[in-house]
């Protein structure tokens, strides 16, 4: 299928010749069609052919000439664990200078623990923005322990002035955090490359200001960013071409459409996109219209990731605390939940489901390849994510017309499907959890609400900064985790 005229936005040039941004594209190109030349290899080779033994052969997306995906021999991986793919050829940039590899990207060995971040991108954070960009246990402070004085405490720069320019709530809530780790983008990743292996075409739907593309792009030669509000593919594109100017050796190119993630094969040639990705927007969606359009658009052996985290974080290590914060937002009330799942029902019940009410057609993929799974949530992850206040309203549920019942959002978990659980204690979770200060809740509530709900919960946030003060070794600093829920699904190959 050819892009749908009028839904997909390219910078114009001039009047006679459209260029996607970052990549020279004739007019004969413009529909994604399979454009295979004697050009030379893609920019992005992603695998040695040592790596490829022992994964599936793939099918390459209409982006490129066959040799930019190297095709694969011999038996598929036996592990049921998809972590174990390795690679070892390096992603060329230009003369191959500072180059990293896929294998060393997935490993976290070019970056640092916390994904390579300073501390001033830190104070970029609402949870982060009174953290000390440290490990999560670092060595005692004897001084800090044994004195009988306050240790001192410096103020994070503040982000509200940034804040404010962003009007709608769910962008500014997807923009401002938690910031993805390096362990999820390698768990989407190594699930594609077991599977797929195919490197030309990742499609970002619901992308709002497209904060995700440019992890994409590390990995993909070409990245298509939708959005069905204009406000939010305006704002991807500022971001992605601010980010384009910094990073002159550009591993993946953009182009953007006003499109709903139900239409997402509208935007896209049948068949041709390798990674489609959905981050904190699913539960927006009819589940069964996007998961079809969505197979429509992938390449056989396609990979269909999404990923939700919920939208407060727990304390965790310290119960006085902990019980402290849970005051915090009972006080606070639904403001949170409304900005993360809307004000609409059906969204709401959907995301209390986490990801299970997302279906997956045996028609269309491979069921027995599909990881449902959850991060530091354990076994209680519908509870964790239907909003607190919404158990009140099962009176209401129960007023409901039979037809009204039957709509209602379920699980759609087939018995084929595999649930995987995850903490931080381990490297496939780790990153969720983060050191903060007392400030940090404060700036958290100050960016979706108003001043004066801010000094309506002033004694909350005294009674947290205080217990934080008695209570945490150094007096400054308590550790939070996010919960995640991740969907990964593999489309099959005939279809």
């Amino acid at each position: 299928m050819a892009l749908t005229d009028g839904k997909t936005e390219l910078a114009q040039q001039d009047q006679d010749e459209l260029v996607y941004e970052h990549a020279a594209v004739s007019p004969s190109e413009t529909h994604l069609e399979p454009a295979y030349s004697t050009e030379r290899p893609s920019e992005l080779e992603v695998v040695s052919k040592e790596m490829s033994d022992g994964l599936p052969r793939s099918a390459d997306s209409g982006l490129a000439p066959p040799e930019d995906s190297p095709k694969t021999n011999g038996e598929t991986q036996s592990s049921e664990d998809c972590m174990g793919a390795k690679s070892e050829t390096a992603i060329v940039n230009g003369d191959g200078a500072g180059s990293a590899s896929i294998d060393s990207i997935m490993s976290g060995t070019t970056d640092s623990e916390m994904g390579g971040l300073s501390p001033e991108d830190f104070s970029t954070d609402p949870m982060l923005a009174s953290a000390i960009a440290s490990t999560l246990h670092p060595q005692p402070n004897l001084d800090a322990l044994f004195s009988s004085t306050t240790p001192a405490r410096s103020r994070a720069p503040s982000i509200l002035k940034s804040a404010q320019t962003v009007s709608d709530d769910w962008e500014l809530y997807k923009r401002a955090g938690p910031r993805y780790p390096a362990s999820i983008d390698r768990l989407i990743m190594k699930y594609h490359q077991k599977h797929s292996d195919s490197w030309q075409l990742a499609h970002d739907l619901g992308a709002g200001s497209g904060v995700y593309a440019p992890t994409l792009a590390k990995f993909f030669r070409h990245v298509h960013v939708s959005d069905p509000a204009t406000s939010g593919l305006n704002a991807s594109r500022q971001l992605l071409s601010a980010w384009s100017a910094e990073n002159d050796k550009k591993r993946g190119r953009f182009t953007f459409s006003h499109t709903k993630p139900e239409e997402a094969a509208e935007c896209v040639a049948d068949k041709t996109v390798d990674l489609a990705t959905l981050t904190e927007c699913a539960h927006f969606t009819n589940p069964d219209a996007m998961v079809r359009s969505v197979a429509a658009s992938l390449a056989p052996n396609g990979t269909l990731a999404m990923v939700t985290h919920r939208p407060i974080a727990n304390v965790v290590g310290n119960q006085q605390v902990r019980e402290a914060v849970a005051r915090l937002y009972e006080a606070w009330g639904r403001k949170p939940w409304d900005v993360a799942c809307g004000t609409d029902a059906k969204s709401r019940q959907q995301f209390g489901l986490g990801l299970d009410y997302v279906p997956l057609p045996e028609d269309l993929f491979k069921r027995e390849e599909t990881r449902r799974i959850t991060i530091n949530a354990g076994r209680k992850d519908h509870a964790l994510f239907r909003a607190p206040f919404d158990a009140s309203e099962d009176e209401e549920d129960l007023k409901m017309s039979a037809d009204e019942m039957m709509d209602l959002p379920t699980s759609r978990v087939d018995a084929k499907e595999k649930r995987v659980e995850y903490s931080d204690d381990g490297e496939v979770g780790k990153g969720w959890r983060h050191e903060v200060g007392w400030e940090s809740f404060r700036t958290r509530i100050a960016m979706f609400d108003s001043f004066e709900t801010v000094q309506r919960l002033e004694p909350y946030l005294t009674d947290i900064q205080e217990c934080i003060m008695k209570t945490s070794p150094n007096g400054v600093k308590v550790v939070i985790e996010w919960a995640v829920v991740v969907f990964l699904a593999t489309k099959k190959e005939q279809q």
